[in-house]
């Protein structure tokens, strides 16, 4: 059995630690997109539905 030559070793090494610093940089990219986000503050809350109207109305406009 033959031992793969340094070059080799050295090359899958490389790649190795390229793909897991690519997978770091993915994790940092989606990290500060979260704090981005959260860091806001929250909207206030202005509901923009109108089906509860109808309670003011009387009996003669509602039929």
């Amino acid at each position: 059995m033959k031992s793969e030559p340094a070059i080799d070793r050295v090359r899958r090494d490389l790649d190795r630690v390229l793909d897991d610093m690519r997978a770091e940089l993915d994790r940092i990219e989606i990290l500060t997109a979260a704090l981005n986000a959260f860091s806001k503050p929250v909207p206030d809350y202005e509901p923009a539905f109108q089906h509860m109207h109808h309670m003011a109305l009387t009996e003669h406009q509602i039929g």
